[in-house]
């Protein structure tokens, strides 16, 4: 994917399980490339314990150890902590608060059917993977990526379905709770080149085929003397195939072109020896791996400031991470702060009246007039209903614009359709655009200009019952009904101004007297919502 230049980075998420000191397949397949997108990304990168624990859970003597093992490496291989954050999942513990209320809204099947889970249970049959933790470990992932609002996740080609699956779970939080808090990331694809191991399998520490990214140049080099070359060459004079060889394949990745072509030549020709080829891809590896166990043999030196280190990135993390729960928690009803529901506890009639000046609420002025009601609705419904009136919205709708989303009725406990809209002071008034369904209540926002106040008016549907059935059929197709509210003197008064339309009458356009519906009663009146 091409990296675009923009006043604020991308966002970038990833991690990888504790399971001790990396190979050059870990360094190959992700880690070199985190290095490089630290440098054009805003990168978190994580230590994920946590997930270790959900294959490991009956032994986790080795996690920390394991986890500092990670980390060195990291940090030897090239991850800067100036350049992004890395941090321990364990230490940031928002990972397991999103992942425990992911899991109330999750389906079951969603789980069941990520390929990895079923792979991982028919090929790890010396554990007891049939725990809640192993089934739920792609839900921790996404809560893990959803937490830092990641715009990128950079995986292989195996881990793109887990990163669906946070798509899928963003969408359905979003939905339930009427939001777009969560952002949906996409993958990064990683390009994994080819990398065997020393008996010419897949570099893997179940394998016991690997060469340590930090091991000791002498102990590489010994490693890549003593690998397969998978049959070829049997006796010095026999040709063979470097693209068949495992040590063929390390000369492509780690050595220059001049010495690969000499390898090739030299391969299919016999006129080279295996051992001077593996001496060379020794050196060639050597050279990568070498200044790695230089710096993490510093880093060990002094593993107090290292761990300090570390404490201090995960408390970085935690701090983005928390950014992300507040509205969550908000959206599902569990704030820390005791919030408006303080309204229903002794609240004085002064701190209520407060609660109808909008002052703090300027900045709302500045948006879209449906983006404005849609605020509007929302503050009212958390802060100026009365407690008796319990209003809900039906869950998981998908609205496709704002329109669409301010039309929604909210539900009383008796069912009755409320509509809640909103406008702000013109010179005649306030003017509403309500469209021509059928709602037992109306509520009509006024917001007033300079003063910031804000009156609402619960009008039941027998007061304008009459007018709405008039003002609908002059109406066109999709047209809506416009409304105008007034305060004469000290009434506030409702005008249906469709009713007002000029009629013709022998050629002249006579516009009929239309009377004003007198709304002072409804002003603060919640009752029709009980």
């Amino acid at each position: 994917m091409p990296i675009t230049t923009t006043d604020q980075k991308k966002r970038v998420l990833s991690g990888m399980r504790p399971t001790g000191k990396l190979h050059l397949g870990n360094y190959m397949g992700a880690l070199a490339n985190w290095v490089r997108l630290q440098h054009e990304y805003e990168c978190y990168f994580f230590i994920a314990d946590w997930h270790a624990l959900t294959t490991d859970y009956a032994d986790p003597s080795r996690i920390k150890q394991n986890t500092l093992d990670v980390a060195l490496d990291w940090l030897a291989a090239g991850l800067d902590p100036e350049r992004c954050t890395i941090f321990i999942q364990s230490h940031v513990p928002q990972h397991a608060e999103l992942h425990l209320l992911f899991s109330m809204l999750t389906p079951l099947g969603w789980l069941e059917r990520v390929p990895t889970y079923k792979e991982q249970m028919e090929n790890l049959t010396t554990k007891d993977l049939t725990t809640y933790g192993f089934l739920g470990y792609p839900l921790l992932q996404s809560a893990d990526i959803l937490l830092y609002q990641a715009d990128y996740v950079p995986v292989g080609q195996d881990q793109v379905a887990h990163v669906e699956l946070t798509r899928e779970v963003a969408r359905r939080f979003n939905s339930m709770y009427k939001s777009s808090i969560l952002s949906e990331p996409e993958s990064l694809l990683t390009p994994t080149p080819k990398l065997p191991g020393t008996d010419g399998r897949k570099m893997s520490k179940s394998y016991g085929n690997t060469i340590g990214l930090s091991e000791s140049p002498m102990a590489v080099a010994t490693k890549i003397h003593r690998m397969s070359t998978n049959g070829q060459r049997m006796t010095p004079s026999d040709p063979g195939d470097p693209d068949l060889c495992p040590v063929g394949d390390l000369h492509k990745i780690f050595s220059s072109a001049e010495v690969i072509a000499q390898t090739q030549e030299g391969c299919r020709k016999a006129s080279l020896p295996c051992e001077w080829c593996k001496i060379e891809a020794g050196h060639s590896v050597v050279a990568i791996t070498d200044p790695f166990h230089e710096k993490r043999q510093r880093y060990e030196a002094r593993i107090d400031e290292t761990w300090e280190m570390l404490r201090e990135q995960s408390r970085k993390a935690a701090a983005r991470a928390e950014e992300t729960m507040l509205p969550v928690r908000a959206a599902m009803g569990i704030t820390h702060e005791l919030g408006a529901v303080r309204r229903y506890f002794g609240l004085t009639a002064q701190e209520r009246e407060k609660l109808y000046h909008l002052e703090d609420c300027e900045d709302w002025l500045a948006v879209a007039s449906d983006q404005r009601t849609i605020f509007l609705r929302d503050y009212w419904v958390n802060n100026l209903v009365s407690r008796d009136a319990r209003l809900s919205q039906e869950a998981n709708r998908v609205f496709t614009t704002l329109e669409r989303e301010i039309e929604e009725p909210y539900l009383t406990a008796k069912k009755k359709r409320v509509l809640v809209t909103a406008a702000v002071e013109e010179p005649d008034g306030w003017h509403f655009r309500i469209p021509a369904r059928s709602y037992e209540i109306w509520t009509l926002l006024c917001w007033k200009r300079p003063e910031d106040d804000l009156y609402d008016f619960v009008l039941p549907q027998n007061v304008y019952a009459q007018a709405f059935a008039q003002a609908k059929r002059l109406l066109r197709k999709n047209e809506q009904i416009h409304l105008r509210v007034r305060q004469h003197g000290d009434k506030w008064q409702l005008q249906f101004v469709d009713l007002n339309r000029p009629e013709v009458s022998n050629g002249a356009n006579i516009a009929p007297e239309v009377e004003f519906i007198d709304i002072t009663e409804y002003l603060r009146n919640y009752r029709p919502l009980l």
